[in-house]
């Protein structure tokens, strides 16, 4: 899910064209996940550059008022793991404020994207909410995911482990760049993301606090109107008989076909569709591109028989992997606050609210920030504010903390 209107993000890329390379050698080591392969330089703004372009958004004032930092950005390549267990390279995009150290570390997710290259590493102003963080003195990632920018994987699109791989080994790879960029972190690390990126975020939430808590800790995490309960998302969708993002579907279904082997395609698409999904994902098309080349009448989309058996609890494997995948099966231990508009009508606004019953129950104390009436996109960008004066405030706190102590 964009978080700019197209028109925006076109005339963005036509404003601006991207600086000259300048390569950091690194010595790669390619036998551990979190490595640094290379590092280079992508692009420069001036804050005042930045301000102009973002004053038409409805920022709020305080927030605008804290956009004081020139940014440099970075094209990261890195190892990571893949989900049959290989060692891979992923790249990510890295915007870091100049004039200042001491940093916080700031990862976005962002939302589903299926072209390859429409991703920070590639032009970093598919990532505004990028520049944003370096404005406000985060040093702040951008991870591609698999599959994306220069990744020549499928994108696991909505597996769990590999798309927390993703974050925490460029996160990983991030810090190692600091080193050579001469950049201090401050330790703290906030993750956010919407829509697939809310998915991405609270995944690489769950697995940081599951097994590398000692490594990275958590400051504050904001997922926002993703996918938690992925089998419960399916259930909503598939009982109704339109649906106006079938690319989202074909992209779930073909990304698990290829990671669990299942080789169901012709049994779970009607032709022309069934036809279609492999070169519709070969990452040369939008999704809006793929919209137009399904349908959103689900009963034309998908066979009756797979529809039928997924509603009566008989169609086994494609409901195990969104069990298997879905997140609401921990419980938080970090600062947590989900966001959602109440009016989703691509993801399901009952994902947040059974995440926050779900983990309120078992101790947690996780809040649910709705947005009133609203949707998937005019929901985005008030989710995003409010998240990120929440971590303003967070830091404020510690600072407050550091002196007293």
């Amino acid at each position: 899910m964009k978080k700019i209107s197209n028109l925006l993000l076109l005339i963005l890329i036509l404003i601006f064209n991207l600086s000259c390379e300048s390569d950091y050698p690194i010595e790669p080591e390619l036998s551990l996940r979190g490595n640094l392969i290379s590092i280079n330089s992508i692009n420069s703004e001036k804050a005042s550059h930045l301000k102009s372009l973002l004053n038409n958004f409805n920022i709020d004032a305080e927030l605008f008022n804290k956009f004081l930092f020139d940014v440099d950005v970075y094209k990261i390549t890195y190892t990571t793991k893949n989900y049959d267990g290989r060692l891979i390279e992923a790249t990510g995009a890295l915007f870091v404020p100049k004039k200042i150290n001491n940093l916080p570390l700031l990862s976005i997710q962002h939302g589903t994207q299926t072209k390859k290259n429409n991703v920070a590493s590639q032009n970093p102003y598919y990532a505004i909410e990028g520049f944003i963080g370096a404005l406000l003195g985060y040093y702040t990632l951008v991870p591609d995911y698999i599959g994306l920018g220069d990744s020549k994987e499928i994108h696991p699109y909505h597996h769990a482990n590999s798309s927390a791989n993703a974050v925490i080994d460029l996160i990983r790879a991030a810090r190692k760049a600091a080193e050579n960029l001469t950049v201090k972190l401050n330790g703290e690390v906030f993750l956010i993301g919407y829509s697939e990126g809310g998915f991405v975020t609270l995944a690489a939430q769950r697995e940081i606090e599951k097994n590398n808590i000692k490594e990275i800790t958590i400051t504050a995490s904001a997922p926002m109107a993703g996918a938690y309960d992925l089998y419960l998302t399916a259930q909503i969708i598939l009982k109704n008989k339109f649906y106006n993002q079938p690319s989202f579907l074909a992209y779930l279904i073909y990304a698990y076909n290829k990671i669990y082997g299942w080789n169901k395609i012709n049994e779970i698409f009607n032709s022309p569709y069934a036809e279609k999904i492999s070169y519709l994902f070969e990452g040369t098309k939008t999704s809006s591109e793929i919209n137009l080349e399904l349908t959103n009448d689900l009963t034309k989309l998908f066979k009756d028989e797979f529809l039928t058996k997924f509603q009566n609890g008989s169609e086994k494997e494609f409901t195990n992997a969104l069990k298997e995948n879905s997140l609401i099966n921990f419980v938080p231990i970090s600062p947590t606050k989900l966001y959602h508009g109440d009016a989703d009508e691509y993801v399901p606004y009952e994902n947040s609210l059974k995440a926050k019953d779900y983990f309120n129950s078992r101790g947690a104390n996780v809040q649910l920030v709705t947005i009133k009436n609203g949707t998937h996109l005019s929901a985005a960008l008030p989710c995003i504010i409010d998240a990120i004066l929440w971590f303003e405030k967070m830091r404020i706190r510690n600072k407050i903390a550091a002196k007293t102590q």
